[in-house]
């Protein structure tokens, strides 16, 4: 046998067996990777995209860096920030070609010290690519600064012309529900644009443009080495982001902007409806507006007196 480092000759235990096999030429490559994984549900954490993963396939033990998605009915792959709690996902990461239909086991750390159960999730591999389109959700938001009829210009929602250039087509919305089209970048400010929308909005609303953005799945990967250590379960890898703020003493950063707030909306009031006369006079009786004059002088219901019966009276003295 040749090629094995001398660390593992000179920190040799003989409590660790060591089994010998072999790897076919086409899993000397090293791509992506897609497993359909599953939380243990022994493990008392969930899973988060773009932790630090030790995964244990075929013959290798490597720590990678795995995102976690879901298939949407349009056969999407979603990005998910956490695996469900009792349901399989779908996993994809940078690691060793491996044949499908091969089990594959996941820890967060290989130290002895840590009393949980370590096994945190159970997958097997689906399908090998050079690459695979994942996606995440992308909402821009934008205000309009000026209104013709049903066309807008709506403006701080992209920052030069050709950002809109490429959204040029794309479906847009408002809060109260009006739907829209962007249609062509504006010259007089950078990043603004044309819009048509089905009616006319208000220069209050706000509009919502839903796009869907590819997300990178990152080339990653670390072999375990545990067995040239001096300590066997010394071995350390990239660690999470909770396990730094915690050996550090940090807090988790807070974003104002992502605060619950109570909300404060001003009450509007509405100009009342006028009818011209010339329109008044073409209407039938029941559909013109009945004007009412105000009343000044106090009314009979208001000023008349009330005479009580004998058993009225001894039954307002009861109550």
């Amino acid at each position: 046998i040749q090629g094995i480092p001398y660390e593992y000759v000179e920190f040799h235990d003989p409590r660790y067996p060591l089994i010998v096999g072999g790897l076919n030429a086409q899993e000397d490559t090293i791509g992506y990777v897609q497993v359909r994984i599953k939380k243990h549900r022994w493990h008392r954490k969930i899973l988060k995209t773009s932790d630090p993963l030790i995964i244990s396939l075929g013959w290798r033990r490597f720590q990678t860096q795995v995102v976690y998605s879901m298939k949407d009915q349009n056969d999407r792959m979603r990005v998910v920030k956490y695996t469900p709690e009792h349901m399989h996902c779908y996993a994809t990461f940078y690691g060793p070609i491996t044949p499908p239909n091969t089990g594959m086991i996941g820890f967060q750390n290989l130290s002895g010290k840590d009393t949980t159960f370590r096994v945190c999730s159970t997958g097997v591999v689906l399908e090998l690519n050079q690459k695979f389109q994942i996606m995440k959700k992308l909402k821009l938001v934008g205000y309009p600064y000026k209104i013709n009829k049903n066309t807008a210009f709506i403006k701080d929602m992209f920052n030069s012309r050709l950002e809109v250039s490429k959204f040029v087509g794309a479906s847009i919305r408002t809060v109260s529900g009006i739907r829209g089209q962007v249609k062509k970048p504006q010259r007089d400010r950078e990043g603004s644009y044309r819009a048509t929308f089905e009616d006319k909005i208000l220069m209050s609303d706000i509009v919502f443009l839903r796009a869907w953005v590819p997300v990178e799945v990152k080339k990653y990967y670390n072999p375990v080495t545990d067995l040239l250590q001096p300590d066997k379960g010394s071995w350390e890898g990239m660690k999470t982001v909770y396990q730094l703020r915690k050996e550090r003493g940090l807090k988790i950063p807070i974003n104002p902007d992502s605060k619950y707030t109570p909300i404060e909306r001003p009450l509007r009031t509405f100009a009342p409806l006028i009818i011209p006369k010339s329109l008044q006079a073409e209407l039938p009786f029941k559909a013109t507006p009945k004007q009412k004059k105000k009343i000044t002088t106090p009314s009979l219901t208001t000023t008349r007196a009330v005479l009580l019966e004998p058993h009225e009276k001894k039954q307002l003295q009861v109550i």
